[in-house]
């Protein structure tokens, strides 16, 4: 079962991560990408993708999730959409539009300090990973009890 954890860690981080980078391609497309409190939209896609990956093991036949374990699912899972959004908006902002780092620096929460796309990575890095800690300690508080289960059929309610 550990092996089908990781895999799904890994396959749910990256199609979390595919999302992100869709969002961004968007946001560039229909040129909003300038207004930084859209980013709090990326939020919403990693409680997604976390979301979803916890509903997935959870169908594999895992009924109740322990706390720890439960946490650093969604903590990986996020962990491996995180990272290599990171380095997309890195060689994005890098070779394919550095002019767009020009406009953060006019629009960014830095003021002030000399924006890279070395430094827009991290950042990006190190909200995602605080989102992903969040969300995974937000998802346990749901999951961890498994009062989600499906109600056994064969119980009564009588008194």
């Amino acid at each position: 079962m550990r092996n089908n954890k990781k895999y799904l860690e890994l396959k749910f981080g990256l199609l979390t991560c595919v999302a992100l980078i869709c969002f961004f391609l968007f946001m560039q497309f229909v040129d909003l990408i300038q207004i930084v409190e859209l980013r709090c939209l990326n939020f919403l896609i990693l409680l997604g993708g976390v979301n979803l990956a916890f509903l997935y093991y959870r169908r594999q036949g895992e009924a109740n999730v322990e706390y720890f374990s439960g946490f650093f699912f969604g903590f990986y899972t996020a962990l491996f959409a995180v990272i290599p959004f990171a380095l997309f908006v890195f060689v994005y902002l890098w070779k394919i539009d550095p002019s767009l780092v020009v406009g953060l620096k006019s629009n960014s929460l830095f003021m002030g300090i000399e924006v890279t796309p070395e430094k827009a990575a991290i950042t990006t890095m190190i909200e995602g990973i605080v989102s992903g800690v969040l969300i995974s300690f937000i998802l346990m508080q749901y999951y961890r009890s498994g009062f989600r289960n499906p109600i056994n059929k064969n119980t009564s309610l009588e008194v």
